[in-house]
């Protein structure tokens, strides 16, 4: 057979058809009406077959032409068993030759489809198969022709079939899906829609490019100019036109040779350029066609754009436009830029609810108004890093999706029950097999029919009750998915001049099932406020809803406070003081900048920021991470940045990211990254005075505006953060003064160490500087209760369950011991970890205190303990509950006595 790289795409696929009918049929040799068969097959994509397309325009039958030509394939002579190779016959070859003497003749570059229909018309047994089906041949050729055009066969793809080929197969009809009212409807964008088709108006370089950020709403602009269209609001120039939405994706998929994508974009150009009815072309994502500036797709459409033979609409975000297409003078300049803005607060309310019944229609529940106020609300504070009204659709979706699927699965009282009398009745066919097995068997079965029977009773009047609950809500979605469709027919009709259907559905049909919607409404909400609380079904979208699923993306507690959180916000130093001891100062700026914040009354872009003061071991990281443990139930929950890493001036490449050129550019920052995926946390900057000016000077954004630019040149939020810094600047006169309040004049020189050290620029942007009190022995005494009770968390933590209980002299011990002038309480978890868990370890391993019991920790005096550095001679002892279960041995073999070994301090040698 003729090498098949001559033929296009469609004219091989029907000669390999043709082939395997062969094969299928078990015939010897390949004739002319099996290429005739494979005309007639429907292609891949659905469409209608080029032979079908011809014959339909011709007004002939084609299916008692389908019918002719397979009555005529069956009758070819079949060989059995079936031929191992088939061979091409005399008849088909000269057709073959016959179609590529007209691709010739017709200049062509390949041996099209129509070329080898022209051929087989020639062919004796296919004209006979025609006169059958009564077709004129004739009229076959000349509806070809007309196809045909002025077409040439100059690529694979380039092949006729039917009008939009091309469109059809990669491009979307955007006007078509407005018609049919499957476009939602665009609310709030009338400026960005009159600007773009002003564009489109225009005489030469008629192509508007729409720029913004992803989520703002550019293809939504493109369909409220398709509605637009369909409705003639558009001016002379444009009525009547279509607007085709371009597929990169279709356009790319399956390009198997070097320039097939190319070839279809031009198929798909030349289709628009022969095409009489005006035709605007939709690029979404404009940049992806820009490649090496070579042999890029933008370079096939710079002269029609530069004409005015083609119209076009980009769209592409403000960092492509920059990066991509303005690198192409030429291609850019053909464009006109038209910004798309994110819309407002209140804008996009107004577009959540034009959009409500159509989430209500998909999901099939009822969507309070508050609870789009609410989406819109918390979607601008707490996803800032996504954009209006994108963000604040997808809480509304979600939302309603959690509702759905909660209202489709079965409620857990029904559920439960259900699966109990599954059991039950396994049980009874059970027992009824060796029910003469004994007297007990019987008994057994009794009682269990008797609970089934029970069980039945209580499960009736809940499926009852759960079945009429479903079945309202589902009649009343389809009602308002019927109306929906009622309204789309009746727009319609109005636009083609159909007033009789118009009429008929604007004032009978409709009004009937709003009649009907009215009436379904008033039952569901009776039921629901019959059940109340006890609804089986909860089918409503309200602002709690849309809260616990922001919570749910965010981990950000936006809950509405509740009563039992006002109570804690308003107790909120009662809470941290007794786990922070001896800073009520520290503690009352921290809890008032809370309260600003969960009430709403808070400058929304500043976020609170403290500079906290005082000696090491004070308690400033601590009150850092109790105030996280408070907001979060988590200590963990915090950005904790170690300023003593950032000495050197290049070290804000740690926190921002490098910025392009540099290794590690993608990487991003330390700081950036972590607040762009937790933006609602407690920052900690420790030890702050370490960290090099220059690293403190970018932080200036942060503390002002609530926000900080990345390496990556990514806007970052932070005005939801609570920003602490610590310091020990100034800690030598804290240290001096006596007594544990900071008098003001020590305060004064803090200060004046601090201002000695920090640019006043940073200190002004700083919302509240806390100086810390030295720690009381008094102060230090409640720590020590404070420690021993973190000490049974951590046990129940690991799954032990250990009660300590420490004599009132061992805890003047540890307060005594653990506390130093220099170090403030650090001491003391050493102190604790030497005297209390090495020894308590011991003791467990050796079976002498077991899990959930009291471990009695005393004073131990005048023996050779742990701090006889002090002179006290003092330690403390973990009192054994039980005799010892195993033996300490030393190296030669002798048994030795455990207090001995606890009084030397551990020391086995």
């Amino acid at each position: 057979m003729n090498d098949e790289t001559q033929f296009t795409e469609r004219a091989l696929t029907i000669v390999t058809l043709a082939q395997k009918l062969a094969e299928d049929h078990q015939h010897p040799q390949l004739l002319p009406i099996h290429l005739l068969a494979a005309f007639i097959e429907t292609p891949e994509d659905g469409s209608i077959s080029y032979l079908q397309n011809l014959i339909e325009k011709g007004r002939f039958d084609f299916d008692l032409f389908k019918k002719v030509v397979n009555r005529t394939l069956v009758r070819v002579p079949q060989q059995h068993p079936a031929p191992s190779q088939i061979t091409p016959s005399y008849s088909l070859g000269k057709v073959l030759q016959d179609a590529a003497k007209i691709q010739k003749q017709q200049k062509d570059s390949f041996v099209a489809q129509d070329h080898l229909l022209f051929a087989l018309l020639d062919d004796s047994s296919i004209q006979t198969v025609f006169k059958e089906a009564s077709i004129d041949i004739e009229a076959i050729k000349q509806q070809a022709l007309v196809l045909r055009g002025n077409q040439k066969i100059d690529s694979r793809g380039a092949d006729t079939n039917t009008p939009l080929e091309y469109l059809n197969k990669y491009a979307i009809d955007m006007t078509e899906q407005a018609r049919e009212g499957k476009l939602d409807p665009v609310i709030g964008r009338e400026e960005e829609i009159r600007n773009t088709i002003r564009v489109l108006a225009r005489r030469i370089k008629s192509n508007p490019c729409l720029i913004g950020e992803p989520g703002v709403g550019k293809s939504a602009i493109i369909e409220g100019v398709a509605q637009r269209i369909i409705d003639d609001d558009v001016p002379t120039l444009l009525q009547g036109a279509k607007l085709f939405s371009l597929d990169l994706a279709a356009l790319t998929a399956g390009a198997k040779y070097k320039g097939d994508f190319e070839e279809r974009f031009k198929g798909v150009l030349k289709e628009i350029d022969q095409s009489k009815t005006l035709i605007v072309l939709f690029i979404d994502e404009i940049h992806m066609l820009m490649g090496n500036g070579k042999d890029d797709a933008a370079n096939i459409l710079k002269p029609a754009l530069s004409r005015g033979q083609l119209k076009v609409i980009g769209a592409t975000t403000n960092n492509e436009y920059r990066s991509i297409v303005e690198k192409d003078g030429a291609f850019e300049r053909r464009f006109q830029k038209i910004e798309v803005s994110e819309p407002t607060l209140r804008e996009t309310v107004a577009i959540l609810r034009g959009l409500q019944p159509k989430y209500e229609i998909h999901h099939g529940v009822r969507i309070l108004d508050s609870a789009l106020v609410t989406a819109a609300q918390l979607a601008k504070r707490y996803l800032p890093y996504r954009r209006l009204p994108d963000s604040a659709l997808d809480l509304v979706d979600i939302s309603c999706a959690g509702v759905a699927v909660a209202r489709d699965s079965k409620p857990e009282e029904l559920d439960s029950k259900e699966r109990q009398l599954q059991l039950l009745q396994v049980e009874i066919k059970a027992l009824e097999r060796d029910e003469d097995a004994d007297s007990t068997t019987q008994d057994r079965l009794k009682q269990a029919k008797q609970k089934e029977a029970s069980l039945q009773e209580e499960l009736e009047p809940l499926r009852q009750r759960y079945n009429e609950e479903r079945t309202g809500h589902e009649e009343l979605t389809k009602a308002k998915k019927k109306l929906d469709e009622l309204e789309s027919k009746a727009q319609d009709a109005e636009r083609r001049y159909d007033n009789a259907t118009a009429a008929d559905l604007r004032y009978f049909a409709i009004p009937d099932i709003q009649k009907q919607i009215a009436k379904l409404e008033e039952q569901v909400a009776e039921e629901e406020k019959r059940a109340g609380s006890h609804s089986m079904i909860q089918n409503v979208v309200d602002s709690d809803t849309i809260s616990e699923t922001a919570a749910r993306l965010t981990g950000i507690p936006v809950k509405k406070l509740t009563e039992s959180e006002n109570e804690k916000l308003i107790h909120m130093e009662r809470d941290l003081s007794s786990q922070v001891v001896g800073q009520m100062g520290a503690i009352k700026a921290v809890s008032n900048a809370v309260r600003l914040s969960r009430s709403g009354l808070a400058n929304p872009r500043q976020p609170a920021s403290f500079l906290f003061l005082g000696l090491s071991g004070s308690g400033k990281t601590e009150l850092a991470k109790k105030i996280a443990g408070f907001l979060f139930n988590d200590e963990d929950m915090m950005i904790r940045v170690d300023c003593s890493e950032l000495s050197e001036k290049y070290s804000v490449s740690k926190l921002l990211g490098t910025t392009a050129g540099y290794v590690g550019y993608d990487e991003g920052g330390f700081l950036t990254n972590q607040l762009q995926y937790k933006p609602y946390s407690v920052l900690l900057f420790d030890e702050v005075e370490k960290a090099h000016p220059d690293v403190l000077t970018v932080l200036l954004q942060m503390l002002d505006d609530g926000r900080i630019t990345s390496g990556q040149g990514k806007t970052i939020d932070c005005s939801n953060c609570i920003i602490i810094m610590t310091s020990n600047l100034g800690a030598q006169f804290i240290n001096s003064q006596e007594g544990s309040k900071i008098s003001d004049s020590t305060k004064d020189m803090v200060m004046g160490a601090v201002k000695n050290h920090f640019r006043p620029e940073f200190l002004n942007r700083i919302s509240s500087i806390v100086v810390f009190n030295k720690l009381s022995r008094k102060a230090i005494h409640k720590i020590v209760d404070i420690r021993i009770k973190e000490l049974e968390a951590r046990f129940e933590a690991n799954d032990k369950h250990y009660k300590l209980n420490v004599s009132p002299e061992a805890k003047d011990f540890l307060a005594k011991f653990g506390y130093s002038n220099d170090m403030g309480a650090r001491p003391l978890n050493r102190l604790i970890q030497n005297e209390i868990l090495n020894k308590l370890a011991v003791r467990i391993l050796r079976k002498e205190i077991l899990d959930k019991e009291t471990v009695n920790i005393v004073l131990k005096a005048n023996g050779k303990g742990a701090n006889d550095a002090t002179g006290e001679g003092e330690s403390l002892e973990v009192l054994p509950n039980h005799e010892a279960a195993v033996d300490a041995k030393t190296a030669d073999g002798d048994a030795m006595d455990i207090d001995d070994d606890l009084d030397d301090d551990l020391d086995l040698d």
